[in-house]
C-alpha cells in the first residue's frame, strides 16, 4: 500500500511578509487568475 504525503498549502503573500496586495501587479497576481469569468 503506498503512502502519499499532501503538501500543506500556504499563502505565498503571508510567507513573504507581504502587508498590501496591489490588484494592478499582474506579473504577480499572473498564477491566481484564470482565463474564465
Amino acid at each position: 500500500m503506498a503512502r502519499y504525503f499532501r503538501r500543506r498549502k500556504f499563502c505565498r503573500f503571508t510567507a513573504e511578509g507581504v502587508q498590501e496586495i496591489d490588484y494592478k501587479d499582474i506579473a504577480t497576481l499572473k498564477n491566481y487568475i484564470t482565463g474564465k469569468r
